[in-house]
Protein backbone atom coordinates (compact mmCIF):
# COMPACT_ATOMS: atom_id res chain seq x y z
CA UNK A 1 0.00 0.00 0.00
CA UNK A 2 2.77 2.49 0.86
CA UNK A 3 4.05 1.89 -2.77
CA UNK A 4 1.29 2.34 -4.14
CA UNK A 5 0.75 6.08 -2.31
CA UNK A 6 3.93 6.61 -3.04
CA UNK A 7 3.80 6.00 -6.62
CA UNK A 8 0.61 7.91 -6.80
CA UNK A 9 1.81 10.84 -5.17
CA UNK A 10 4.81 10.90 -7.62
CA UNK A 11 2.42 10.85 -10.20
CA UNK A 12 -0.01 13.55 -8.94
CA UNK A 13 3.42 15.84 -8.27
CA UNK A 14 4.60 15.34 -12.06
CA UNK A 15 8.10 14.09 -10.96
CA UNK A 16 7.54 10.78 -12.76
CA UNK A 17 9.63 9.49 -15.07
CA UNK A 18 8.20 6.46 -16.73
CA UNK A 19 9.69 5.01 -20.00
CA UNK A 20 6.28 4.81 -21.84
CA UNK A 21 7.76 5.75 -25.12
CA UNK A 22 9.71 2.21 -24.86
CA UNK A 23 6.73 0.40 -25.24
CA UNK A 24 5.11 1.78 -28.22
CA UNK A 25 4.39 -1.57 -30.34
CA UNK A 26 2.71 -2.21 -27.10
CA UNK A 27 0.41 0.53 -27.60
CA UNK A 28 0.40 -0.23 -31.29
CA UNK A 29 -1.24 -3.83 -30.61
CA UNK A 30 -3.65 -2.57 -28.37
CA UNK A 31 -4.68 0.19 -30.56
CA UNK A 32 -5.24 -1.97 -33.44
CA UNK A 33 -6.72 -4.40 -31.30
CA UNK A 34 -9.61 -1.82 -30.37
CA UNK A 35 -9.92 -1.01 -34.16
CA UNK A 36 -10.46 -4.26 -35.27
CA UNK A 37 -12.85 -5.04 -32.69
CA UNK A 38 -14.86 -1.67 -33.33
CA UNK A 39 -14.79 -2.85 -37.26
CA UNK A 40 -16.07 -6.37 -36.72
CA UNK A 41 -18.87 -4.94 -35.03
CA UNK A 42 -20.07 -2.46 -37.14
CA UNK A 43 -19.87 -5.28 -39.68
CA UNK A 44 -21.42 -8.23 -38.05
CA UNK A 45 -24.09 -6.54 -35.68
CA UNK A 46 -24.41 -3.10 -37.50
CA UNK A 47 -26.15 -0.15 -36.30
CA UNK A 48 -29.60 -0.02 -34.87
CA UNK A 49 -30.72 3.35 -36.98
CA UNK A 50 -33.69 5.16 -35.35
CA UNK A 51 -36.66 6.59 -36.89
CA UNK A 52 -35.41 9.37 -38.02
CA UNK A 53 -32.70 7.49 -40.23
CA UNK A 54 -34.83 4.22 -40.85
CA UNK A 55 -38.47 5.99 -40.50
CA UNK A 56 -41.18 5.29 -39.27
CA UNK A 57 -44.28 5.80 -37.31
CA UNK A 58 -44.95 7.93 -34.54
CA UNK A 59 -47.69 7.73 -31.37
CA UNK A 60 -47.88 9.63 -28.57
CA UNK A 61 -50.81 9.54 -26.21
CA UNK A 62 -51.60 11.21 -23.03
CA UNK A 63 -51.61 8.88 -19.44
CA UNK A 64 -54.66 9.07 -17.56
CA UNK A 65 -53.64 5.59 -16.22
CA UNK A 66 -50.67 5.84 -14.02
CA UNK A 67 -50.38 2.44 -13.33
CA UNK A 68 -49.55 1.17 -16.33
CA UNK A 69 -45.78 1.77 -17.64
CA UNK A 70 -44.02 2.38 -20.47
CA UNK A 71 -42.86 -0.94 -21.01
CA UNK A 72 -46.80 -2.75 -20.24
CA UNK A 73 -47.98 -0.74 -23.13
CA UNK A 74 -44.77 -1.34 -25.45
CA UNK A 75 -45.17 -4.93 -25.16
CA UNK A 76 -49.32 -4.41 -25.79
CA UNK A 77 -48.38 -3.04 -28.74
CA UNK A 78 -45.87 -5.48 -30.23
CA UNK A 79 -48.33 -8.32 -29.32
CA UNK A 80 -50.31 -6.67 -32.32
CA UNK A 81 -47.17 -7.84 -34.44
CA UNK A 82 -45.72 -4.28 -34.55
CA UNK A 83 -42.26 -3.71 -33.84
CA UNK A 84 -41.64 -0.63 -31.36
CA UNK A 85 -38.02 0.55 -31.85
CA UNK A 86 -38.22 2.69 -28.67
CA UNK A 87 -40.82 3.65 -26.30
CA UNK A 88 -40.70 6.61 -23.92
CA UNK A 89 -42.15 8.77 -21.27
CA UNK A 90 -42.00 12.69 -21.55
CA UNK A 91 -43.79 15.50 -20.24
CA UNK A 92 -42.98 14.64 -16.74
CA UNK A 93 -44.46 10.94 -17.42
CA UNK A 94 -48.12 12.60 -18.73
CA UNK A 95 -47.64 11.15 -21.84
CA UNK A 96 -46.36 8.30 -23.70
CA UNK A 97 -44.34 8.26 -27.31
CA UNK A 98 -43.89 4.94 -29.08
CA UNK A 99 -41.84 4.73 -32.54
CA UNK A 100 -42.48 1.99 -34.52
CA UNK A 101 -41.87 0.42 -38.06
CA UNK A 102 -43.83 2.06 -40.67
CA UNK A 103 -47.57 0.08 -40.86
CA UNK A 104 -50.29 1.03 -42.93
CA UNK A 105 -53.75 2.83 -41.78
CA UNK A 106 -55.14 -0.14 -40.45
CA UNK A 107 -52.27 -1.22 -38.36
CA UNK A 108 -52.13 2.23 -37.25
CA UNK A 109 -55.43 2.60 -36.11
CA UNK A 110 -55.57 -0.86 -34.34
CA UNK A 111 -52.51 0.81 -32.53
CA UNK A 112 -53.88 3.96 -31.96
CA UNK A 113 -56.80 2.18 -30.15
CA UNK A 114 -54.51 -0.10 -27.88
CA UNK A 115 -52.97 2.95 -26.42
CA UNK A 116 -56.63 3.96 -25.77
CA UNK A 117 -57.40 1.48 -24.29
CA UNK A 118 -53.87 0.91 -21.78
CA UNK A 119 -53.88 4.52 -20.83
CA UNK A 120 -57.28 5.21 -20.42
CA UNK A 121 -57.58 8.09 -22.98
CA UNK A 122 -59.75 7.85 -26.10
CA UNK A 123 -58.70 7.52 -29.75
CA UNK A 124 -58.75 11.25 -30.96
CA UNK A 125 -56.21 12.13 -28.41
CA UNK A 126 -53.49 9.39 -29.55
CA UNK A 127 -51.80 11.39 -32.09
CA UNK A 128 -49.63 9.68 -34.86
CA UNK A 129 -47.35 11.34 -37.18
CA UNK A 130 -44.60 9.26 -39.85
CA UNK A 131 -40.78 10.35 -40.40
CA UNK A 132 -39.18 9.68 -43.49
CA UNK A 133 -36.15 8.45 -43.62
CA UNK A 134 -35.13 10.84 -46.39
CA UNK A 135 -34.79 13.29 -43.22
CA UNK A 136 -32.06 10.94 -41.66
CA UNK A 137 -30.23 10.81 -44.56
CA UNK A 138 -29.31 14.67 -44.54
CA UNK A 139 -28.99 14.75 -41.26
CA UNK A 140 -25.83 11.94 -42.00
CA UNK A 141 -24.81 13.88 -44.83
CA UNK A 142 -24.59 17.10 -42.95
CA UNK A 143 -22.72 15.65 -39.86
CA UNK A 144 -20.51 14.41 -43.05
CA UNK A 145 -19.60 17.57 -43.79
CA UNK A 146 -19.23 18.88 -40.51
CA UNK A 147 -16.43 16.29 -40.09
CA UNK A 148 -14.71 16.75 -43.03
CA UNK A 149 -14.33 20.51 -42.52
CA UNK A 150 -13.53 19.94 -38.92
CA UNK A 151 -10.61 17.94 -39.93
CA UNK A 152 -9.13 19.71 -42.48
CA UNK A 153 -9.64 22.75 -40.30
CA UNK A 154 -7.67 21.34 -37.52
CA UNK A 155 -5.08 19.80 -39.66
CA UNK A 156 -4.07 23.18 -41.34
CA UNK A 157 -4.23 24.90 -37.47
CA UNK A 158 -1.73 22.00 -36.33
CA UNK A 159 0.71 22.20 -39.94
CA UNK A 160 0.69 26.01 -39.37
CA UNK A 161 0.98 26.08 -35.32
CA UNK A 162 3.71 23.00 -35.32
CA UNK A 163 4.55 20.81 -38.37
CA UNK A 164 3.17 18.43 -40.57
CA UNK A 165 3.49 15.60 -38.43
CA UNK A 166 1.62 16.66 -35.81
CA UNK A 167 -1.09 17.21 -37.51
CA UNK A 168 -1.19 13.65 -39.65
CA UNK A 169 -0.76 12.10 -36.09
CA UNK A 170 -3.22 13.91 -34.76
CA UNK A 171 -5.68 13.04 -37.21
CA UNK A 172 -5.05 9.01 -36.82
CA UNK A 173 -5.66 9.62 -33.55
CA UNK A 174 -9.57 11.28 -33.70
CA UNK A 175 -9.95 8.58 -36.59
CA UNK A 176 -9.21 5.99 -33.71
CA UNK A 177 -11.30 7.25 -31.15
CA UNK A 178 -14.34 7.59 -33.82
CA UNK A 179 -13.86 4.38 -35.06
CA UNK A 180 -13.73 2.45 -31.68
CA UNK A 181 -16.68 4.58 -30.18
CA UNK A 182 -18.98 3.93 -33.12
CA UNK A 183 -17.64 -0.32 -32.86
CA UNK A 184 -18.95 0.08 -28.87
CA UNK A 185 -22.04 1.83 -30.12
CA UNK A 186 -22.91 -0.98 -32.49
CA UNK A 187 -22.01 -4.03 -30.18
CA UNK A 188 -23.90 -2.23 -27.34
CA UNK A 189 -26.48 -1.94 -29.91
CA UNK A 190 -28.23 1.74 -28.44
CA UNK A 191 -30.66 3.36 -30.98
CA UNK A 192 -28.39 6.27 -33.28
CA UNK A 193 -30.32 9.36 -32.79
CA UNK A 194 -29.39 12.37 -34.01
CA UNK A 195 -28.01 12.81 -30.16
CA UNK A 196 -25.59 10.58 -30.95
CA UNK A 197 -24.30 12.25 -34.15
CA UNK A 198 -24.01 15.36 -31.51
CA UNK A 199 -22.37 13.51 -29.13
CA UNK A 200 -19.61 12.02 -32.07
CA UNK A 201 -18.66 15.99 -33.36
CA UNK A 202 -18.32 16.44 -29.67
CA UNK A 203 -15.75 14.19 -28.37
CA UNK A 204 -13.31 15.08 -31.68
CA UNK A 205 -12.97 18.72 -29.86
CA UNK A 206 -12.45 16.52 -26.41
CA UNK A 207 -10.09 14.17 -28.26
CA UNK A 208 -7.96 17.07 -30.32
CA UNK A 209 -7.75 19.19 -26.92
CA UNK A 210 -6.35 16.76 -24.67
CA UNK A 211 -3.56 15.75 -28.27
CA UNK A 212 -3.08 19.96 -28.30
CA UNK A 213 -1.52 19.60 -24.72
CA UNK A 214 0.22 16.70 -25.12
CA UNK A 215 2.18 18.16 -28.53
CA UNK A 216 2.24 21.57 -27.12
CA UNK A 217 4.73 20.00 -24.44
CA UNK A 218 6.82 17.84 -26.84
CA UNK A 219 7.34 21.27 -28.61
CA UNK A 220 8.73 22.63 -26.32
CA UNK A 221 11.14 19.53 -24.89
CA UNK A 222 12.03 19.16 -28.48
CA UNK A 223 12.98 22.87 -30.05
CA UNK A 224 16.33 23.26 -29.75
CA UNK A 225 16.93 19.16 -30.12
CA UNK A 226 19.86 18.82 -32.52
CA UNK A 227 21.86 21.44 -30.58
CA UNK A 228 22.63 19.17 -27.74
CA UNK A 229 23.32 15.69 -27.82
CA UNK A 230 22.22 14.93 -24.27
CA UNK A 231 18.57 13.30 -25.30
CA UNK A 232 16.77 11.79 -28.10
CA UNK A 233 13.45 13.13 -30.08
CA UNK A 234 12.15 9.93 -27.99
CA UNK A 235 13.59 11.03 -25.04
CA UNK A 236 11.99 14.99 -25.04
CA UNK A 237 8.38 13.46 -26.48
CA UNK A 238 8.33 10.65 -23.42
CA UNK A 239 8.75 13.09 -20.53
CA UNK A 240 6.32 15.48 -22.44
CA UNK A 241 4.17 12.34 -21.87
CA UNK A 242 5.22 12.06 -18.25
CA UNK A 243 4.60 16.02 -17.42
CA UNK A 244 1.25 15.70 -19.01
CA UNK A 245 -0.18 12.29 -17.91
CA UNK A 246 -1.66 13.52 -14.43
CA UNK A 247 -3.05 16.62 -16.15
CA UNK A 248 -4.59 13.83 -18.88
CA UNK A 249 -5.53 11.98 -15.68
CA UNK A 250 -8.01 14.18 -14.12
CA UNK A 251 -9.23 16.07 -17.09
CA UNK A 252 -10.64 12.93 -18.09
CA UNK A 253 -12.02 11.69 -14.64
CA UNK A 254 -13.87 15.19 -14.22
CA UNK A 255 -14.91 15.24 -17.63
CA UNK A 256 -16.14 11.25 -17.25
CA UNK A 257 -18.14 12.16 -13.67
CA UNK A 258 -21.41 14.17 -15.19
CA UNK A 259 -21.44 11.91 -18.28
CA UNK A 260 -21.17 8.55 -16.49
CA UNK A 261 -24.34 10.10 -14.60
CA UNK A 262 -26.14 10.35 -17.61
CA UNK A 263 -25.37 7.25 -18.48
CA UNK A 264 -25.32 5.17 -15.57
CA UNK A 265 -27.93 7.15 -13.31
CA UNK A 266 -30.31 8.31 -15.88
CA UNK A 267 -30.63 6.04 -18.25
CA UNK A 268 -29.60 3.03 -16.32
CA UNK A 269 -31.42 3.91 -13.10
CA UNK A 270 -34.17 6.53 -13.97
CA UNK A 271 -34.90 4.60 -17.28
CA UNK A 272 -34.75 7.75 -18.79
CA UNK A 273 -33.90 6.80 -22.34
CA UNK A 274 -33.29 9.87 -24.18
CA UNK A 275 -30.01 10.46 -22.25
CA UNK A 276 -28.20 7.35 -22.92
CA UNK A 277 -27.27 7.70 -26.79
CA UNK A 278 -25.83 11.10 -26.01
CA UNK A 279 -24.18 9.98 -22.47
CA UNK A 280 -22.71 6.22 -23.85
CA UNK A 281 -20.61 8.21 -26.90
CA UNK A 282 -19.60 10.60 -24.70
CA UNK A 283 -18.21 7.93 -22.22
CA UNK A 284 -16.69 6.29 -24.61
CA UNK A 285 -15.23 8.74 -26.43
CA UNK A 286 -13.72 10.71 -23.80
CA UNK A 287 -12.40 7.54 -21.86
CA UNK A 288 -10.43 6.88 -25.22
CA UNK A 289 -9.47 10.58 -26.25
CA UNK A 290 -6.98 10.30 -23.24
CA UNK A 291 -5.47 7.17 -24.28
CA UNK A 292 -4.81 8.12 -28.07
CA UNK A 293 -3.62 11.37 -28.18
CA UNK A 294 -0.82 9.90 -25.08
CA UNK A 295 -0.39 6.60 -26.30
CA UNK A 296 -1.24 6.48 -30.10
CA UNK A 297 -0.65 9.88 -31.98
CA UNK A 298 2.51 10.67 -29.75
CA UNK A 299 4.17 7.06 -30.19
CA UNK A 300 2.86 7.32 -33.87
CA UNK A 301 5.08 11.07 -33.93
CA UNK A 302 7.87 9.33 -32.56
CA UNK A 303 8.56 6.83 -35.21
CA UNK A 304 7.39 9.71 -38.05
CA UNK A 305 10.11 11.90 -36.62
CA UNK A 306 12.65 9.00 -36.43
CA UNK A 307 12.47 8.51 -39.68
CA UNK A 308 14.15 11.50 -40.79
CA UNK A 309 17.98 11.92 -41.67
CA UNK A 310 18.92 14.38 -39.25
CA UNK A 311 16.76 12.90 -36.08
CA UNK A 312 18.67 9.32 -37.24
CA UNK A 313 21.45 10.91 -37.03
CA UNK A 314 21.40 12.62 -33.90
CA UNK A 315 20.05 9.72 -32.26
CA UNK A 316 22.84 7.94 -32.70
CA UNK A 317 25.00 10.60 -31.25
CA UNK A 318 23.44 10.33 -28.09
CA UNK A 319 23.37 6.46 -28.30
CA UNK A 320 26.82 6.94 -28.44
CA UNK A 321 27.22 9.48 -25.65
CA UNK A 322 24.83 7.41 -23.29
CA UNK A 323 26.63 3.86 -23.58
CA UNK A 324 29.68 5.31 -23.15
CA UNK A 325 28.54 7.69 -20.22
CA UNK A 326 25.50 5.26 -18.60
CA UNK A 327 23.17 7.36 -15.91
CA UNK A 328 19.94 6.52 -14.71
CA UNK A 329 19.18 10.36 -13.16
CA UNK A 330 16.15 11.64 -14.69
CA UNK A 331 16.18 14.12 -18.13
CA UNK A 332 16.05 18.22 -17.36
CA UNK A 333 15.53 19.95 -20.25
CA UNK A 334 15.84 23.69 -19.75
CA UNK A 335 15.73 26.52 -22.21
CA UNK A 336 18.88 28.47 -23.37
CA UNK A 337 17.23 31.73 -21.19
CA UNK A 338 16.97 29.46 -18.19
CA UNK A 339 20.77 28.60 -18.45
CA UNK A 340 22.11 31.93 -19.15
CA UNK A 341 19.70 33.19 -16.64
CA UNK A 342 21.18 30.82 -13.85
CA UNK A 343 24.88 31.46 -15.17
CA UNK A 344 24.58 35.69 -15.08
CA UNK A 345 23.21 34.72 -11.45
CA UNK A 346 26.19 32.74 -10.49
CA UNK A 347 28.73 35.42 -11.36
CA UNK A 348 26.66 38.11 -9.63
CA UNK A 349 27.06 36.37 -6.62
CA UNK A 350 30.95 35.50 -6.79
CA UNK A 351 31.47 39.14 -7.22
CA UNK A 352 29.61 40.03 -4.62
CA UNK A 353 31.52 37.71 -2.72
CA UNK A 354 34.98 38.80 -3.97
CA UNK A 355 33.66 42.69 -3.00
CA UNK A 356 32.61 41.66 0.67
CA UNK A 357 35.63 39.86 1.50
CA UNK A 358 37.97 42.58 -0.06
CA UNK A 359 39.22 40.52 -2.51
CA UNK A 360 38.20 42.61 -5.27
CA UNK A 361 39.94 45.94 -4.67
CA UNK A 362 41.96 45.98 -7.86
CA UNK A 363 41.86 44.54 -11.54
CA UNK A 364 41.62 40.87 -11.97
CA UNK A 365 44.64 39.61 -13.34
CA UNK A 366 45.12 39.60 -17.37
CA UNK A 367 41.94 42.22 -17.29
CA UNK A 368 42.42 45.21 -18.94
CA UNK A 369 43.30 48.20 -16.92
CA UNK A 370 40.12 50.09 -16.19
CA UNK A 371 37.69 47.23 -17.82
CA UNK A 372 34.22 46.35 -15.75
CA UNK A 373 32.18 43.22 -16.08
CA UNK A 374 29.37 44.21 -18.11
CA UNK A 375 25.61 44.02 -17.07
CA UNK A 376 23.30 41.92 -19.94
CA UNK A 377 20.64 44.52 -20.99
CA UNK A 378 17.67 44.17 -18.71
CA UNK A 379 18.65 42.07 -15.97
CA UNK A 380 19.64 42.86 -12.44
CA UNK A 381 22.18 41.49 -10.37
CA UNK A 382 21.00 39.96 -7.44
CA UNK A 383 21.27 41.52 -4.28
CA UNK A 384 22.58 39.63 -0.79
Amino acid sequence: MKRLLDGWRTLYHGDNNYKMMDYRPRWYIFSASLAIISICGIAIVGFNLGIEFSGGSQFDAPVNNASVSVAEVRSAVEEAGVEVASAQEFADGARYLLRTEIVDDAKSAEIREILATELNTTIDEVGVSEVSSSWGTSVSRQAVIALIVFLVAVSVYLWWRYERKMAITSIAGLLHNLVFTAGIYAIVGFEVTPGTIIGMLTILGYSLYDTVVVFDKVDENTRNLLSQTKYSFKDGANLAVNQTLMRSVNTSIIGLLPVAGLLFVGAGVMGVGTLKDLALVLFVGMLTGGFSSLFLSTPLLIDMRNREPAIRAHNRKVEAKQAANPSNEPIVIASDDDLEDDEFEVNAEADDDRVLSGTSSGPRPGARPGARKQQRPGKKRKRR
